[in-house]
């Protein structure tokens, strides 16, 4: 049987070709975004582009804004969280702790990195949006201009001082 930093090697470069192919335009550097739990899933990604690396593209807005048929976005997508639950499968069959959520992050000259999150979200009261806003605050360094979105992030890392997301 592989080791486990093998199987997990395979299947991050098997994400990062599916989010390259799901890009329709050159990208500088992408973070993407894998959730799975008994209760179920989802992914997202964020990219950036060579002349503007402050502003990130959102993944669910790539067929709206470009010509790319939405069944074979959405098929690359459950991929995606099919890809992202083996990972999850790796960890269980080596004994590893499981993991709520983890996000990648790969630029074009190949820098890697990734990072597990343990927090149980659904045990939370933080919802998806809520999520979602915390998220692109620790990775996309997107601070919120609204009082509702400063109040969120400011009692979150109260009560999360290590900004596990």
């Amino acid at each position: 049987m592989m080791d486990i930093e093998k199987q997990l090697e395979e299947l991050y470069e098997e994400i990062a070709v599916t989010v390259n192919n799901m890009i329709p335009e050159d990208w500088e550097k992408f973070y993407f975004y894998g959730q799975v739990s008994e209760d179920g899933g989802g992914t997202y990604f964020f990219y950036n582009q060579p002349g503007n690396k402050k502003t990130y593209h959102y993944s669910l807005d790539i067929t709206e804004r470009f010509a790319v048929s939405e069944l074979e976005f959405y098929e690359q997508e459950d991929k995606l969280l099919d890809l992202s639950s083996k990972v999850r499968e790796v960890f269980e069959e080596h004994n590893q702790d499981l993991w709520y959520s983890f996000t990648m992050s790969l630029d074009r000259e190949g820098e890697f990195s990734v990072s597990f999150d343990y927090t149980n979200w659904f045990q939370t009261d933080y919802g998806f949006l809520e999520q979602l806003k915390l998220w692109k605050y620790k990775y996309l360094n997107e601070v919120p201009t609204d009082e509702k979105g400063k109040s969120l992030i400011e009692h979150y890392l109260k009560e999360y001082p290590h900004n596990p997301i």
